[in-house]
């Protein structure tokens, strides 16, 4: 008999009858603690991965798209980045913001870079006269002075070059 009362004692008191439909004592209707540590450490985790992907890849300038074999000329001292238009050099062709042109043809495009920056903004905001310039380092000088040349002729006097910091 005292066999018949442990064992019934025990199985009233297991964690089955407690969570059992039939014998509704348990803790049915209330959260497991388990599972709030688990979503509340993965919230962290992702949160954490967030703020230093956006700190990682964030940039205070225009990210310049180049191709595999250009090297950028190295400097001791530099600026960082403005948005400003882009002149690239690539095996001899120039292209201003990804569309080819001719030497000829650059001057006409800034032109109406100008035009356009001036139909779009006030009378009295000023344009800026800024461009960088991107090239390979063992670009020519020839072709870079015709760039220069280029932009002289459409009033933009302030040339920056893309280079990579020692």
């Amino acid at each position: 008999m005292i066999k018949q009362n442990v064992i019934a004692n025990t199985a009233l008191n297991s964690p089955i009858a407690n969570a059992s439909f039939l014998n509704p004592q348990g803790k049915k209707w209330k959260k497991s603690l388990a599972a709030d540590l688990l979503l509340t450490a993965l919230i962290d985790a992702f949160s954490i991965l967030v703020i230093f992907l956006l700190m990682n890849f964030s940039s205070n300038g225009e990210i310049l798209f180049m191709k595999k074999d250009m090297e950028l000329p190295k400097a001791a001292r530099g600026d960082s980045l403005d948005r400003n238009p882009v002149i690239k050099i690539e095996e001899g062709k120039v292209f201003l913001e990804e569309k080819m042109l001719t030497a000829e043809g650059l001057i006409q495009e800034l032109l109406e870079l100008r035009k356009a920056f001036r139909a779009s903004h006030p009378a009295g905001e000023e344009m800026p006269t800024t461009i960088t310039v991107q090239a390979d380092r063992r670009t020519k000088y020839e072709a870079l002075n015709s760039i220069v040349l280029a932009c002289a002729h459409a009033g933009f006097s302030d040339l920056k070059f893309a280079v990579i910091m020692k």
